[in-house]
């Protein structure tokens, strides 16, 4: 045997090295870089549907914009009627809210949470018609 050839779980170990500093490096040159950020208020805004909208149909988009793009440490929360529906952890958020089964004044609120920023809130009222 040649004892220039490395043996093969020295080989192995030589590939995961390799794997795990390129996965290192990669993540150190992430696209989204929080501290970078220039500090703005955050804020928050219910797109559609508009205030006081009558809709119907099976499922409502709900569209928001925000004043945060990077999504490295914030997500929207989603509730209806003061009951959290769901959570959105990519920028451009939104929530697909199935209407089919209801009626009636509903409150649509969208909540900004940006990690050591703090949160940021809109609501609109929808009414749902059958």
């Amino acid at each position: 045997m040649s004892s220039h050839y490395p043996h093969p779980s020295m080989r192995f170990l030589r590939g995961v090295i390799v794997s795990l500093t390129l996965i290192l490096l990669i993540g150190s040159f992430s696209a989204c870089d929080d501290a970078a950020s220039p500090e703005e208020p955050i804020s928050i805004r219910i797109t559609q549907p508009a205030d006081s909208q009558v809709v119907s149909g099976t499922v409502l988009r709900i569209l928001t914009e925000t004043s945060s793009q990077c999504g490295c440490n914030s997500h929207v929360e989603f509730y209806v009627d003061g009951v959290h529906m769901y959570s959105h952890y990519q920028p451009f958020y939104y929530y697909d809210w199935n209407i089919s089964a209801l009626t009636g004044e509903h409150v649509v609120r969208a909540t900004l949470v940006v990690t050591d920023h703090g949160e940021a809130s809109d609501s609109v009222r929808v009414f749902i018609e059958r």
